[in-house]
């Protein structure tokens, strides 16, 4: 399953606030696609994975999703 992670929020870069808002295409695969097709549009969530190319040729790295913990 394809999909599109979104991230934003503050991060401290020596001693500066920096504002951080950022997308990223993302695939889940077997058990992890279930969970993923479960959740609500808009959920928060924390997800842990790996990136990697998205082919041989295409070179744009890809987020796999690993794991998901849902945020309340």
């Amino acid at each position: 399953m394809h999909c599109q992670l979104e991230h934003s929020g503050e991060v401290n870069e020596v001693g500066v606030a920096r504002k951080i808002q950022m997308s990223v295409e993302a695939i889940a695969i077997g058990p992890i696609q279930k969970g993923l097709e479960q959740m609500d549009l808009g959920a928060k969530a924390v997800f842990e994975g790996f990136l990697a190319p998205k082919t041989l040729r295409n070179q744009r790295l890809v987020f796999h999703i690993t794991n998901i913990q849902l945020k309340n």
